[in-house]
């Protein structure tokens, strides 16, 4: 489960910064912005975000320093 909510974070992330980046070269060249774009961008802030506070939870009984085991990763 933990590899799959480092996924969704890392997709989540990515698709924020390139709808982002858009969004804002739009706006820079004063070209018209797509409602699209924008709500891309946001839907991509809200699950790299979402994803990230579930991946946090999932590995906060580990201890400071303490590995993660093979057995603990197969799970996913």
């Amino acid at each position: 489960m933990k590899k799959t909510w480092a996924l969704a974070c890392t997709i989540g992330f990515s698709v924020f910064w390139v709808f982002a980046g858009l969004a804002v070269l739009a706006w820079l060249d004063a070209h018209p912005m797509f409602a699209t774009v924008v709500v891309l961008s946001l839907a991509g802030l809200a699950l790299g975000i979402w994803s990230r506070l579930q991946l946090v939870a999932l590995t906060r009984d580990l201890s400071r320093g303490e590995r993660v085991q093979t057995s603990d990763t197969a799970e996913a």
